[in-house]
């Protein structure tokens, strides 16, 4: 196959080619009218020039008459005191620079041949003024007459000719970039399109293109490799995250069954509520659990959206926000959810709203009070957890949607790797909603909002 050129030879080779293709086109112009002119069909551009001197030797000793002037000449005749007797063959223009010259002006007049002159006496006293120019004559005086200027057209036909050449010679190498860059863009398009398993097709016939385009065929294999052997690692991260869940099934089954035991025995009250606290964990610990099995499964299917009574939600994360805020000596106050239902990603908001409810409780010291607040305004659902804690500081407020974002002074790490209130925000934007967080002023608030039903 043929070597591929650099961009530097390839423009070289432009210019070589196009200024070869101008040099033979003039060439061949001159040779065309060599021709035209031994055939007679025009003649040389001096012919005017060279005959004037005999033609006015003829006309002073009455060889001819002005009326029998060749058709390349143009005259008129003046009497002595410089009067027009006969225009001759001139028209205004050409009558008024005849008239100059008969008054001694020496300027050549013309507008793209300059007009020579020439002062003819003839026998009977009369001046003919005889006008001329270094233009080529046709062979015929009807070509001359009904026919555009030859010199001019000669000289269009050969600008058009470079011109054409130009545009053909530019169109053929830029023909060879615009190729070359199609196999790029191409490529690039089979990428973004990650169809890494396709070898990129062609061969580019410009070297620094072919460079790029074995850049990029080279990008392709390694992406390729790097997306299999990522592939490699989360099917790995399943299988170990699978086994996990699996494995939790055994704790989660102990502590259930414990915990059912002790509800058969006599308990103190606060005892009760205590057990009943371990169940109703141990309960949603399992349906994480099977959340867990279920995303982990290669054929497990998205979770869909399910239509539920808002009462009944708030009811479950009433039970959640009793559990965490008795562990740590804190008040829980949550009203009464309104009597309508909402589409929802059930399990993605248990989550969402037990991360809200956990975080509340995290920063309220004991004593303090964790509210949560159902409402429905419109079309549009409102969960809002406000607590008596420090509050947000600006940076949080700021950033606290953000991913593993834990900086915040005011609120510490405690382990934690700050994925919480960025997987709240994940959730409502998935139900097409947002989180705002603000604060009260007598602790922070976040509040969950999203439309009842999808637009």
């Amino acid at each position: 196959m043929r070597r591929p050129a650099g961009l530097t030879a390839l423009f070289w080779r432009y210019l070589l080619t196009t200024g070869a293709a101008i040099l033979a086109l003039a060439v061949l112009w001159w040779l065309g009218l060599s021709v035209l002119m031994q055939m007679k069909f025009v003649y040389p551009a001096g012919t005017a020039a060279d005959g004037v001197d005999e033609l006015a030797y003829e006309l002073e000793a009455g060889a001819i008459t002005p009326e029998e002037i060749p058709y390349y000449y143009r005259w008129a005749v003046f009497d002595r005191s410089h009067k027009l007797m006969d225009p001759g063959n001139m028209n205004r223009l050409q009558l008024s620079y005849a008239a100059s010259a008969l008054a001694g002006d020496s300027i050549r007049h013309g507008i793209f041949y300059a007009q020579y002159h020439q002062m003819v006496e003839l026998p009977a006293g009369e001046i003919c003024v005889v006008q001329y120019d270094y233009s080529m004559p046709y062979g015929l005086e009807s070509l001359q007459t009904h026919l555009p200027e030859f010199q001019t057209c000669a000289i269009v036909v050969l600008l058009g000719s470079w011109l054409l050449t130009g545009i053909l010679l530019t169109k053929h190498f830029a023909g060879l970039l615009r190729r070359d860059a199609a196999l790029l863009t191409d490529a690039a398009q089979t990428i973004a399109r990650q169809r890494l398993d396709t070898p990129l097709e062609g061969r580019a016939r410009v070297r620094e293109f072919g460079q790029t385009l074995a850049a990029m065929e080279q990008l392709r294999v390694s992406l390729a490799q790097s997306l299999e052997s990522q592939w490699a690692m989360e099917q790995q991260r399943q299988l170990e995250l699978a086994a996990l869940t699996h494995d939790l099934k055994t704790p989660l089954t102990v502590i259930s069954g414990n915990a059912e035991l002790l509800q058969e025995d006599h308990l103190e009250p606060a005892q009760q509520e205590m057990v009943d606290a371990i169940l109703r964990s141990a309960v949603r610990l399992q349906e994480y659990a099977a959340q867990l099995r279920a995303i982990t499964l290669p054929e497990a299917a998205p979770e869909a959206k399910e239509t539920v009574a808002l009462a009944a939600l708030a009811e479950g994360w009433k039970g959640i926000g009793q559990s965490l805020c008795a562990a740590k000596q804190i008040s829980f106050v949550c009203g009464p959810a309104p009597a309508v239902q909402a589409e929802v990603y059930r399990a993605s908001l248990d989550r969402a709203v037990s991360n809200l409810l956990d975080n509340a409780v995290r920063y309220t010291p004991p004593g303090g009070q964790v509210t949560l607040a159902v409402s429905a305004e419109g079309n549009t659902v409102v969960i809002a957890v406000e607590d008596t804690g420090p509050g947000f500081s600006a940076e949080a407020l700021a950033k606290g949607g953000e991913a593993f974002f834990t900086s915040d002074a005011a609120r510490p790490r405690e382990g934690h790797l700050g994925l919480g209130l960025f997987l709240v925000r994940q959730t409502a934007r998935r139900h097409g909603g947002a989180l705002d967080l603000s604060n009260t002023g007598r602790g922070a608030k976040a509040a969950l909002t999203f439309p009842r039903r999808p637009e």
